[in-house]
């Protein structure tokens, strides 16, 4: 199956280990909260990527900026449950994880940053969290 909803390349997957959710991390600079229930076979993914195109930029992460930061380049047929903003990644392929079931109940996801910080978001309302919140 496929899950149509970011503009570049993935650079990390991560399962809750549930069967059903997943998140991705990807150098669109977004990361997404997946459904496995929402695949398209690959015959209707390929249709809709080609009647709805999406702006292709000719970047290279490793030692250049992405060239889209501004712009908003949701994929018109996006069908992830939540996407989550506010990382870079640019010049190092990033991570995304969810928080440990024991401690935290995966309730949030976090990722590091090209520029030297890591991001916490809570999955469910998708708010990026900040500095003063302890785990």
């Amino acid at each position: 199956g496929v899950l149509i909803g970011h503009t570049e390349g993935v650079t990390h997957i991560d399962s809750k280990g549930d069967g059903r959710y997943f998140i991705t991390n990807c150098k669109d600079q977004s990361i997404k909260l997946w459904d496995v229930r929402k695949m398209s076979d690959v015959s209707a993914a390929a249709v809709k990527t080609k009647t709805k195109p999406i702006p292709v930029w000719n970047w290279d992460y490793r030692y250049m900026r992405f060239p889209g930061t501004g712009w908003d380049m949701a994929h018109p047929d996006d069908c992830s449950v939540q996407t989550y903003k506010g990382h870079l990644v640019d010049q190092t392929l990033i991570r995304a994880y969810f928080s440990p079931a024991a401690t935290t109940g995966q309730r949030y996801i976090y990722s590091g940053s090209s520029d030297g910080t890591v991001g916490f978001w809570d999955v469910v309302t998708g708010q990026r969290l900040g500095d003063e919140e302890r785990f």
